[in-house]
């Protein structure tokens, strides 16, 4: 994992994203792209706009978790991307709200999921990371981290979630974190030099994606 220590770090990873689907895109491959939510909306939002003159046709995007509740409810991931401008003419894009119950939702999401891995030429993932260890949606000890399908669902103390999984960070490529502020010191510190359970800390699992850089506005010696 590549560590950069940056005052732009949501900018930092826009660039780097923007720059690496562009490169593959213009290769004429078929490019999966997951989105986060939280800072990640940012990171999505000037990605996009890097992209403006860029045939996307052959760019499929979706969320990595998702807020589960009525399709548009204030706190969905992707209304709140779309409630900050961000848009991508040509791309195809999947909302994992589709008006379903937890269980039917997540079906589908896994469904999409399996067939886009499978066609994709390339994978690329904008990740961001919890203080109690969590990225995506898969929080520690929960049910999602023992999930043998790509998408899982799951209850938390605030919301009811949907996610990737492990098995579906295992086929990422290549992915960008960006992980700042004094409260995310501790699980960044543990993500370079310890290797703790992927149960306790799920956000380990990232560094099983053979490419991968962490932008972060802490000093690597403060953490």
């Amino acid at each position: 994992m590549k560590y950069i220590y940056t005052d732009m770090p949501i900018e930092k990873a826009a660039t780097q994203t923007a720059n690496r689907l562009i490169n593959h895109l213009n290769k004429g491959e078929r490019v999966l792209l997951l989105l986060s939510g939280g800072s990640g909306t940012a990171i999505a939002i000037a990605m996009a706009k890097k992209l403006y003159d860029i045939k996307l046709t052959n760019l499929f995007v979706t969320m990595t978790d998702e807020r589960y509740g009525k399709v548009g409810h204030a706190d969905e991931n992707w209304q709140q991307l779309l409630d900050a401008g961000f848009n991508l003419p040509g791309a195809t894009m999947y909302r994992p709200l589709v008006g379903k119950d937890i269980q039917k939702t997540t079906e589908l999401f896994n469904e999409w999921l399996y067939e886009q891995f499978k066609m994709a030429d390339y994978k690329f993932g904008i990740f961001g990371m919890g203080s109690d260890g969590h990225t995506a949606g898969i929080k520690p000890d929960s049910d999602a981290v023992a999930s043998t399908n790509l998408a899982a669902y799951l209850t938390s103390a605030d919301f009811e979630r949907i996610t990737i999984t492990f098995p579906a960070i295992r086929k990422i490529d290549e992915a960008v974190v960006q992980a700042s502020g004094t409260d995310k010191r501790t699980v960044i510190s543990d993500l370079i030099y310890k290797n703790l359970p992927l149960d306790k800390q799920p956000v380990q699992i990232l560094k099983t994606i053979p490419q991968i850089i962490l932008y972060t506005n802490n000093k690597r010696e403060e953490i």
